[in-house]
């Protein structure tokens, strides 16, 4: 009889604990789910307002979003690869704030309108190096749904995120191996004048 219920207690304690960590689980996922949240919403409320807002306003409300909701320190390390550490501290203070402004210029340009569109949470998945991956979609009217998958990774505690793919194509991937092109060929300024030429030409037809 005591071993009936010391195998009872032992699986009881093993239950509780599997609860804890499911419930803990979840609470992370949510968290992470939020930063994505946080960017969409922003995202909507700049296409709602595009024509009253206009480029400018739209980058306004994009910018603070993009600055607190990417790792963009992270992101330009990967971007630059092996470059980076060739940068003084001033040159990667300056990348990083230039690649702020083209990320917001970017979504600032691309969602300028608003047609009924909205964002869906499809769920979130367990990477590897304690990353997850946010699933979602952004509805169309009549469209076939875009899909938009968001890498994040906690940074001092917070959810950060540090890569996104759109209908499967990472679009950081793409950047890596223009930027190491360019720095390669033509030096860290070449590539800065290339940047702040495609936000010119964003600010410009939008």
């Amino acid at each position: 009889m005591r071993l009936t219920y010391h195998l009872a207690g032992l699986i009881m304690g093993l239950l509780v604990l599997l609860a804890a960590a499911s419930a803990q689980t979840a609470g992370t996922e949510s968290e992470a789910g939020v930063v994505v949240e946080k960017l969409h919403n922003t995202l909507l409320e700049a296409m709602k307002n595009a024509d009253k807002l206009g480029f400018k306003g739209r980058y306004d409300i994009i910018a603070p979003v993009v600055e607190t909701s990417f790792d963009t320190p992270l992101i330009a390390q990967v971007v630059l690869s092996r470059y980076w550490k060739e940068l003084t501290p001033t040159q990667q203070e300056q990348f990083v704030a230039l690649f702020n402004r083209l990320s917001a210029s970017t979504y600032a340009s691309r969602f300028d309108s608003f047609s009924g569109e909205s964002f869906k949470t499809l769920g979130v998945e367990a990477m590897k190096k304690e990353r997850l991956l946010v699933k979602t979609e952004l509805l169309r009217k009549n469209e076939t749904p875009v899909k938009l998958e968001y890498l994040v990774q906690q940074n001092a505690g917070k959810w950060y995120i540090i890569s996104v793919i759109a209908d499967g194509v990472n679009d950081l991937a793409l950047k890596r191996a223009e930027y190491a092109t360019i720095i390669n060929d033509k030096g860290f300024d070449n590539l800065v004048g290339e940047i702040e030429k495609k936000i010119h030409e964003l600010e410009a037809t939008h």
